[in-house]
Protein backbone atom coordinates (compact mmCIF):
# COMPACT_ATOMS: atom_id res chain seq x y z
CA UNK A 1 0.00 0.00 0.00
CA UNK A 2 0.92 3.34 -0.92
CA UNK A 3 0.03 6.77 -0.71
CA UNK A 4 -0.99 8.27 -4.50
CA UNK A 5 -2.50 11.68 -3.05
CA UNK A 6 -3.45 13.21 0.07
CA UNK A 7 -6.33 15.91 0.16
CA UNK A 8 -6.55 18.91 2.70
CA UNK A 9 -10.06 20.39 3.33
CA UNK A 10 -9.89 23.44 5.45
CA UNK A 11 -12.79 24.11 7.38
CA UNK A 12 -14.02 26.81 9.72
CA UNK A 13 -16.86 25.91 12.14
CA UNK A 14 -18.98 28.14 14.98
CA UNK A 15 -19.13 27.32 18.47
CA UNK A 16 -23.07 26.49 19.57
CA UNK A 17 -24.46 29.98 19.97
CA UNK A 18 -25.60 29.36 23.37
CA UNK A 19 -21.96 29.44 24.84
CA UNK A 20 -19.99 31.10 21.91
CA UNK A 21 -19.84 34.97 23.71
CA UNK A 22 -18.64 33.11 26.86
CA UNK A 23 -16.23 31.09 25.23
CA UNK A 24 -14.95 34.37 23.86
CA UNK A 25 -15.07 35.92 27.35
CA UNK A 26 -12.99 32.91 28.66
CA UNK A 27 -10.23 32.71 25.93
CA UNK A 28 -10.25 36.81 26.12
CA UNK A 29 -10.28 38.28 29.20
CA UNK A 30 -7.17 37.50 31.14
CA UNK A 31 -6.53 34.10 30.13
CA UNK A 32 -4.82 32.32 32.35
CA UNK A 33 -3.69 35.72 34.62
CA UNK A 34 -3.39 35.40 38.13
CA UNK A 35 -6.14 36.96 40.52
CA UNK A 36 -2.83 39.84 41.24
CA UNK A 37 -1.96 39.86 37.52
CA UNK A 38 -5.90 40.23 36.60
CA UNK A 39 -6.10 42.96 39.15
CA UNK A 40 -2.99 45.03 38.33
CA UNK A 41 -3.90 45.22 34.44
CA UNK A 42 -7.70 45.04 34.51
CA UNK A 43 -8.23 47.74 31.86
CA UNK A 44 -5.76 46.20 29.42
CA UNK A 45 -7.69 43.14 30.34
CA UNK A 46 -11.20 44.22 29.24
CA UNK A 47 -9.73 45.90 26.16
CA UNK A 48 -8.14 42.55 24.96
CA UNK A 49 -11.83 40.97 25.34
CA UNK A 50 -13.64 44.30 23.77
CA UNK A 51 -11.26 43.75 20.81
CA UNK A 52 -11.61 39.73 20.27
CA UNK A 53 -13.92 37.89 17.89
CA UNK A 54 -16.09 34.74 18.34
CA UNK A 55 -13.80 31.71 18.56
CA UNK A 56 -14.15 28.93 15.80
CA UNK A 57 -12.78 25.49 14.92
CA UNK A 58 -9.97 26.11 12.62
CA UNK A 59 -8.81 22.95 11.13
CA UNK A 60 -7.49 20.91 7.91
CA UNK A 61 -9.60 17.50 6.90
CA UNK A 62 -7.13 15.32 5.64
CA UNK A 63 -7.75 12.27 3.13
CA UNK A 64 -5.20 10.03 2.17
CA UNK A 65 -5.48 8.42 -0.58
CA UNK A 66 -3.82 5.09 -1.32
CA UNK A 67 -2.90 2.79 -4.65
CA UNK A 68 -5.10 0.10 -3.40
CA UNK A 69 -7.92 2.11 -2.90
CA UNK A 70 -8.36 2.59 0.14
CA UNK A 71 -8.62 6.24 2.02
CA UNK A 72 -7.58 7.34 5.48
CA UNK A 73 -9.03 10.47 7.32
CA UNK A 74 -7.49 12.66 9.76
CA UNK A 75 -7.32 16.16 10.87
CA UNK A 76 -5.21 18.75 11.79
CA UNK A 77 -3.25 21.97 11.36
CA UNK A 78 -2.64 22.83 7.71
CA UNK A 79 0.47 21.48 5.66
CA UNK A 80 1.48 22.82 2.40
CA UNK A 81 1.29 21.30 -0.92
CA UNK A 82 4.77 20.57 -0.78
CA UNK A 83 4.72 18.87 2.24
CA UNK A 84 1.80 16.73 1.93
CA UNK A 85 3.18 15.36 -1.60
CA UNK A 86 6.83 14.35 0.30
CA UNK A 87 4.37 11.15 1.37
CA UNK A 88 3.74 10.24 -2.26
CA UNK A 89 5.06 6.83 -2.53
CA UNK A 90 5.38 5.67 0.87
CA UNK A 91 3.29 3.16 3.14
CA UNK A 92 1.28 4.40 5.73
CA UNK A 93 3.35 1.77 8.32
CA UNK A 94 6.40 3.61 7.63
CA UNK A 95 5.14 6.39 10.35
CA UNK A 96 4.02 3.94 13.03
CA UNK A 97 4.59 5.75 16.22
CA UNK A 98 6.09 8.69 14.36
CA UNK A 99 4.84 11.61 16.14
CA UNK A 100 6.57 14.11 13.02
CA UNK A 101 4.23 13.41 10.39
CA UNK A 102 1.79 15.41 12.83
CA UNK A 103 -1.61 16.32 11.75
CA UNK A 104 -1.21 13.63 9.54
CA UNK A 105 -0.84 10.48 12.06
CA UNK A 106 -4.94 9.97 12.87
CA UNK A 107 -5.19 9.68 8.66
CA UNK A 108 -2.27 7.06 8.64
CA UNK A 109 -3.25 4.72 11.76
CA UNK A 110 -6.97 4.90 9.94
CA UNK A 111 -5.41 3.34 7.05
CA UNK A 112 -3.29 0.93 8.66
CA UNK A 113 -6.32 -0.38 10.46
CA UNK A 114 -8.02 -0.35 7.05
CA UNK A 115 -4.96 -2.35 5.44
CA UNK A 116 -4.77 -4.80 8.60
CA UNK A 117 -8.96 -5.16 8.83
CA UNK A 118 -8.45 -4.34 12.45
CA UNK A 119 -10.25 -1.09 14.84
CA UNK A 120 -7.84 1.60 15.46
CA UNK A 121 -7.30 0.56 18.76
CA UNK A 122 -6.51 -2.85 17.93
CA UNK A 123 -4.06 -2.20 15.92
CA UNK A 124 -2.14 -0.84 19.08
CA UNK A 125 -2.28 -3.84 20.91
CA UNK A 126 -5.12 -5.12 23.55
CA UNK A 127 -8.26 -2.80 23.87
CA UNK A 128 -10.92 -2.31 25.90
CA UNK A 129 -14.94 -2.06 24.54
CA UNK A 130 -15.34 1.16 25.91
CA UNK A 131 -13.40 4.49 27.15
CA UNK A 132 -14.86 7.39 29.17
CA UNK A 133 -15.19 10.84 28.29
CA UNK A 134 -15.87 14.04 30.17
CA UNK A 135 -17.82 17.19 29.52
CA UNK A 136 -15.84 20.68 29.42
CA UNK A 137 -16.45 23.72 29.82
CA UNK A 138 -14.89 26.94 30.06
CA UNK A 139 -15.33 29.48 32.84
CA UNK A 140 -18.65 30.03 32.57
CA UNK A 141 -21.46 31.77 34.81
CA UNK A 142 -22.32 29.64 37.55
CA UNK A 143 -26.31 29.81 35.68
CA UNK A 144 -24.63 28.69 32.72
CA UNK A 145 -22.81 25.71 34.24
CA UNK A 146 -25.55 24.71 35.64
CA UNK A 147 -27.38 24.36 32.20
CA UNK A 148 -24.17 22.44 30.90
CA UNK A 149 -24.39 19.79 33.47
CA UNK A 150 -28.08 19.55 33.36
CA UNK A 151 -27.10 18.94 29.47
CA UNK A 152 -24.09 17.00 30.44
CA UNK A 153 -26.26 14.14 32.75
CA UNK A 154 -28.97 14.35 30.13
CA UNK A 155 -26.40 12.80 27.51
CA UNK A 156 -25.10 10.38 29.77
CA UNK A 157 -21.68 12.12 31.39
CA UNK A 158 -20.35 11.60 35.00
CA UNK A 159 -17.25 13.87 34.67
CA UNK A 160 -17.63 17.37 33.88
CA UNK A 161 -14.43 19.50 33.77
CA UNK A 162 -14.49 23.44 33.72
CA UNK A 163 -12.22 26.39 33.91
CA UNK A 164 -11.52 28.82 36.60
CA UNK A 165 -10.19 32.22 35.88
CA UNK A 166 -9.43 35.07 37.70
CA UNK A 167 -12.87 37.46 36.68
CA UNK A 168 -14.65 34.22 38.00
CA UNK A 169 -15.95 33.22 41.37
CA UNK A 170 -14.80 29.56 41.52
CA UNK A 171 -17.04 28.75 44.36
CA UNK A 172 -20.28 30.07 43.10
CA UNK A 173 -19.55 27.83 39.73
CA UNK A 174 -18.80 24.45 41.80
CA UNK A 175 -21.97 25.38 44.04
CA UNK A 176 -24.38 25.90 40.65
CA UNK A 177 -23.02 22.23 39.37
CA UNK A 178 -23.45 20.38 42.97
CA UNK A 179 -26.77 21.94 42.81
CA UNK A 180 -27.96 19.97 39.62
CA UNK A 181 -25.83 17.02 39.96
CA UNK A 182 -26.00 13.50 42.26
CA UNK A 183 -23.16 13.09 44.40
CA UNK A 184 -21.29 10.81 42.69
CA UNK A 185 -20.95 13.37 39.44
CA UNK A 186 -17.29 14.32 39.22
CA UNK A 187 -16.12 18.20 38.81
CA UNK A 188 -12.53 19.03 38.24
CA UNK A 189 -11.72 22.50 38.62
CA UNK A 190 -9.27 23.41 36.16
CA UNK A 191 -7.22 26.62 37.05
CA UNK A 192 -4.32 26.82 34.83
CA UNK A 193 -2.44 27.96 37.58
CA UNK A 194 -4.59 31.12 38.39
CA UNK A 195 -5.30 30.72 41.96
CA UNK A 196 -1.78 32.39 41.94
CA UNK A 197 -0.49 31.91 45.69
CA UNK A 198 -0.33 28.69 48.23
CA UNK A 199 -2.68 30.59 50.81
CA UNK A 200 -5.64 30.88 48.05
CA UNK A 201 -5.38 27.59 46.45
CA UNK A 202 -5.77 26.52 50.50
CA UNK A 203 -8.30 28.72 50.82
CA UNK A 204 -10.59 28.56 47.90
CA UNK A 205 -10.05 24.35 47.80
CA UNK A 206 -10.81 23.91 51.38
CA UNK A 207 -14.18 25.76 50.68
CA UNK A 208 -14.13 23.65 47.53
CA UNK A 209 -14.66 20.42 49.59
CA UNK A 210 -17.84 20.71 50.77
CA UNK A 211 -19.18 19.19 47.65
CA UNK A 212 -18.65 15.45 47.52
CA UNK A 213 -18.60 16.03 43.50
CA UNK A 214 -15.45 17.81 43.71
CA UNK A 215 -13.05 15.45 42.17
CA UNK A 216 -9.50 17.18 41.83
CA UNK A 217 -7.93 20.58 41.29
CA UNK A 218 -5.80 20.39 37.88
CA UNK A 219 -2.73 23.38 38.69
CA UNK A 220 -3.89 25.38 41.23
CA UNK A 221 -0.88 26.88 41.58
CA UNK A 222 2.57 26.62 39.56
CA UNK A 223 3.18 23.16 38.15
CA UNK A 224 6.72 23.37 39.53
CA UNK A 225 6.12 24.35 42.46
CA UNK A 226 6.05 20.40 44.12
CA UNK A 227 6.48 21.57 47.91
CA UNK A 228 3.45 23.72 47.14
CA UNK A 229 1.07 20.56 45.90
CA UNK A 230 2.95 18.72 49.14
CA UNK A 231 1.00 21.64 51.64
CA UNK A 232 -2.03 21.31 49.07
CA UNK A 233 -2.32 17.79 49.86
CA UNK A 234 -1.32 17.23 53.28
CA UNK A 235 -3.60 20.25 54.81
CA UNK A 236 -6.80 19.27 52.29
CA UNK A 237 -6.46 16.12 51.48
CA UNK A 238 -8.01 16.51 47.82
CA UNK A 239 -6.57 14.81 44.69
CA UNK A 240 -4.78 16.76 42.31
CA UNK A 241 -4.18 17.15 38.72
CA UNK A 242 -0.99 17.81 37.07
CA UNK A 243 -0.09 17.98 32.87
CA UNK A 244 2.84 16.38 32.32
CA UNK A 245 5.90 18.31 31.69
CA UNK A 246 6.31 20.26 34.34
CA UNK A 247 8.13 19.33 35.98
CA UNK A 248 10.30 16.62 34.91
CA UNK A 249 8.22 13.72 34.55
CA UNK A 250 9.82 11.61 36.43
CA UNK A 251 10.57 14.34 39.74
CA UNK A 252 6.61 14.54 39.26
CA UNK A 253 6.21 10.82 39.68
CA UNK A 254 8.98 10.49 42.51
CA UNK A 255 7.28 13.35 44.56
CA UNK A 256 3.83 11.40 45.54
CA UNK A 257 2.38 14.41 45.39
CA UNK A 258 -0.10 14.48 41.81
CA UNK A 259 -2.79 11.52 42.16
CA UNK A 260 -3.48 12.18 37.81
CA UNK A 261 -1.90 13.28 34.80
CA UNK A 262 -3.23 14.71 31.76
CA UNK A 263 -1.16 13.73 28.38
CA UNK A 264 -0.89 15.07 24.97
CA UNK A 265 -2.72 12.74 21.73
CA UNK A 266 0.53 11.73 19.65
CA UNK A 267 0.82 8.31 19.86
CA UNK A 268 4.76 7.97 20.55
CA UNK A 269 4.64 10.70 23.47
CA UNK A 270 1.93 9.81 24.44
CA UNK A 271 3.09 6.02 24.79
CA UNK A 272 6.08 6.83 26.53
CA UNK A 273 4.56 9.02 29.45
CA UNK A 274 1.64 6.49 29.85
CA UNK A 275 4.59 3.83 30.41
CA UNK A 276 6.14 6.53 32.77
CA UNK A 277 2.74 6.81 34.60
CA UNK A 278 1.97 3.40 34.72
CA UNK A 279 5.51 2.72 36.74
CA UNK A 280 3.38 4.13 39.65
CA UNK A 281 -0.24 3.05 39.22
CA UNK A 282 -1.30 6.67 38.26
CA UNK A 283 -4.30 6.86 35.96
CA UNK A 284 -4.76 10.04 33.30
CA UNK A 285 -6.91 11.15 30.80
CA UNK A 286 -6.20 13.13 27.11
CA UNK A 287 -7.70 16.57 26.10
CA UNK A 288 -7.86 18.47 23.01
CA UNK A 289 -7.79 21.66 22.13
CA UNK A 290 -10.46 23.91 20.65
CA UNK A 291 -8.82 23.19 17.34
CA UNK A 292 -10.35 19.55 17.58
CA UNK A 293 -13.72 18.30 16.30
CA UNK A 294 -15.11 14.61 16.50
CA UNK A 295 -12.61 12.93 14.03
CA UNK A 296 -9.70 13.67 17.09
CA UNK A 297 -12.48 12.32 19.32
CA UNK A 298 -12.50 9.06 17.76
CA UNK A 299 -8.88 8.80 17.47
CA UNK A 300 -8.51 9.84 21.22
CA UNK A 301 -11.01 7.55 22.26
CA UNK A 302 -9.38 4.54 20.45
CA UNK A 303 -5.78 5.76 22.21
CA UNK A 304 -7.71 5.38 25.41
CA UNK A 305 -9.25 1.87 25.01
CA UNK A 306 -5.79 0.76 23.94
CA UNK A 307 -3.61 2.05 27.02
CA UNK A 308 -4.43 0.38 30.73
CA UNK A 309 -3.77 3.25 32.53
CA UNK A 310 -6.04 5.66 30.59
CA UNK A 311 -9.43 5.65 32.91
CA UNK A 312 -10.06 9.18 33.82
CA UNK A 313 -12.95 11.34 32.01
CA UNK A 314 -10.62 12.38 28.51
CA UNK A 315 -11.54 15.75 27.52
CA UNK A 316 -12.65 17.09 24.29
CA UNK A 317 -15.17 19.99 22.77
CA UNK A 318 -17.13 18.61 20.07
CA UNK A 319 -19.83 18.74 21.81
CA UNK A 320 -19.78 22.61 21.75
CA UNK A 321 -19.62 23.21 18.03
CA UNK A 322 -22.17 24.10 15.61
CA UNK A 323 -21.74 20.86 13.22
CA UNK A 324 -20.24 17.63 13.48
CA UNK A 325 -18.11 16.25 10.18
CA UNK A 326 -18.68 12.57 10.85
CA UNK A 327 -21.84 10.82 10.05
CA UNK A 328 -21.27 8.49 13.12
CA UNK A 329 -22.47 10.10 16.35
CA UNK A 330 -20.15 9.62 19.34
CA UNK A 331 -23.02 8.29 22.15
CA UNK A 332 -22.10 8.70 26.01
CA UNK A 333 -23.67 6.27 28.27
CA UNK A 334 -23.07 5.82 32.20
CA UNK A 335 -19.82 8.47 30.71
CA UNK A 336 -18.56 5.35 28.83
CA UNK A 337 -18.17 5.23 24.74
CA UNK A 338 -18.38 2.52 23.38
CA UNK A 339 -15.81 2.13 20.72
CA UNK A 340 -15.92 1.63 16.56
CA UNK A 341 -15.62 -2.06 15.72
CA UNK A 342 -14.80 -1.14 11.80
CA UNK A 343 -11.30 -1.55 10.69
CA UNK A 344 -9.62 1.90 10.95
CA UNK A 345 -10.84 5.01 12.91
CA UNK A 346 -14.28 3.87 12.16
CA UNK A 347 -15.40 6.89 11.07
CA UNK A 348 -16.93 8.47 7.98
CA UNK A 349 -17.60 12.22 6.69
CA UNK A 350 -20.73 13.66 6.56
CA UNK A 351 -19.78 15.95 3.15
CA UNK A 352 -22.77 18.07 3.61
CA UNK A 353 -21.41 19.18 7.05
CA UNK A 354 -18.32 19.54 5.22
CA UNK A 355 -19.20 21.73 2.41
CA UNK A 356 -21.30 23.80 4.81
CA UNK A 357 -18.01 24.85 7.01
CA UNK A 358 -15.58 24.96 4.38
CA UNK A 359 -13.14 27.95 4.67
Amino acid sequence: MKITRIERIAVDIPYQERIREHLQKGWSLGNRATDEEFEADSEKFHQEWRDSKPPTVKTSIYLVHTDDGLTGLGEGAALTDDELAAYNGHSPFEYIADDSVGPLQIAFYDLMGKALELPLARVLGPARETAPLAWWSHCFPPEVLRDEAERALASGFHVHKFKRRAHTDVLEQVAAIAEVTPDDYEITVDANETFGTLERALDLGGKLKVHPQLHCLESPIKQADIDGYRTIRRQLDLPLAHHMGSPEPIDALHSEVYDYFILGTRIAGLQRNAHICGARDKPFWMQLGGDGTDISTFFMLHLAAAIPNATKGHVSMQHLQEGLLLNEPIVVQDGEVKIPTTPGLGGTLNMDVVEKYRA
